[in-house]
């Protein structure tokens, strides 16, 4: 049977979260979501070039959260573990990283990593770890029981949203997120399937495919999905871009594994090229076309609605960027951070009545 962390909890506690020198909404996705959405399971967060301020300072959520210096400064709140806030290509642990990690376990901390590196396959870090008492827990090690999709996910009895997105790094987690959120004020019960390691971190559930083997990415989306049938939605967390030189490959193995009936597309306000790229970004019409025609390969499937990411635009421009390009594509366009995700919830919830879709009650 799959199994990944499927007590359904969050298993952040009393936290300390190591952003240093990049903690940010855009360079430390990690740190900045776990800020947003369980600020009480956190009692600082680390980054020596913000400090000494607050997290609601720096990243505009989050409240009195202290941004400190050292881990030093933060074992008097009383930490039991040491979240890694960063996710960098390649997913390495920086050196300097390295060092606050060894203080912590001799601190009698725990560590949770979301990166590449396993700290449980590092000699040293598993013997001191051992040594000190503590766990290593190393969220995006892909399970062993992984297989390839049955293309099962089409008769699973749950309506499959999956967000999808222009580029890397635009919003996928935070939009599907608000996006339970949303659907759960409607009185519709929906499941949060997380696919990468802040996700996971979040939900305390799901399998980051970026770690498991190309054959069997399709074939974790459709267990997702068949975990999460006892939901009226899946939200299935999007990953990458078709676009994205690197990441291309986990997108459309989502796509094709999860099998959704609609998709919600993910945007970075302003960003024409993938990030870290020279590889354009084609108009958000080409971008609905194409991702409409992929998916439709398997199974069809339509955008139906588009969650702009505005973080860099005021309120009153946001607003205003989100219905020009409404009226540009035809669908609903909005930021669900800034103004909430009602709209694509209602947008789903109609969909869901095209597909002759009947809720569990």
């Amino acid at each position: 049977m799959w199994k990944i962390f499927v007590r359904r909890e969050p298993f952040i506690r009393r936290a300390v979260v190591l952003a240093e020198g990049r903690f940010g909404v855009l360079t430390s996705k990690t740190a900045s979501c776990l800020v947003r959405y369980m600020p009480e399971r956190l009692v600082a967060v680390i980054d020596s070039t913000r400090a000494p301020a607050t997290a609601q300072e720096v990243i505009g959520v989050g409240g009195a959260i202290p941004v400190v210096s050292s881990l030093s400064e933060a074992l008097p709140l009383r930490p039991e573990m040491l979240v890694i806030g960063i996710a960098p290509i390649g997913g390495d642990l920086p050196e300097e990283y390295r060092a606050v990690v060894i203080e912590a376990i001799k601190a009698g901390l725990s560590v949770v990593s979301g990166l590449h590196y396993m700290l449980n396959d590092d000699e040293e870090l598993r013997d001191l770890a051992r040594k000190h008492g503590v766990r290593l827990l190393d969220v995006r090690r892909a399970p062993k029981n992984l297989t390839v999709s049955r293309d099962e996910a089409r008769f699973m009895p749950v309506f499959r949203v999956l967000t999808v997105g222009s580029d890397c790094s635009v919003g996928k987690m935070v939009t599907s997120w608000e996006l339970v959120r949303a659907l759960k004020e409607r009185d519709v019960k929906a499941e949060f399937c997380a696919t990468g390691q802040t996700g996971i971190m979040l939900a305390g559930w799901g399998v980051a495919v970026d770690r498991a083997i190309s054959d069997f990415v399709a074939g974790a989306a459709e267990a997702l999905v068949r975990v999460a049938s006892g939901a009226e939605v899946a939200v299935v967390e999007g990953q990458g871009s078709i676009y994205h030189p690197a990441y291309s490959g986990v997108t459309l193995s989502l796509l094709h594994g999860c099998q959704p009936n609609v998709m919600i597309l993910c945007h970075h306000y302003g960003r024409t090229l993938i990030k870290k790229y020279d590889t354009p970004i084609p108009p958000l019409r080409q971008v609905i076309r194409d991702y409409e025609y992929l998916a439709g390969l398997i199974h069809p499937s339509r955008v139906a609605g588009v969650a702009m990411n505005c973080v860099e635009l005021t309120e009153e421009t946001a607003e205003e960027a989100c219905r020009e390009a409404e009226q540009r594509l035809g669908v609903v366009v909005t930021d669900p951070v800034m103004f909430g995700a009602d709209r694509l919830a209602k947008a789903v919830i109609e969909e869901m009545e095209k597909w002759n879709y009947v809720p569990k009650r």
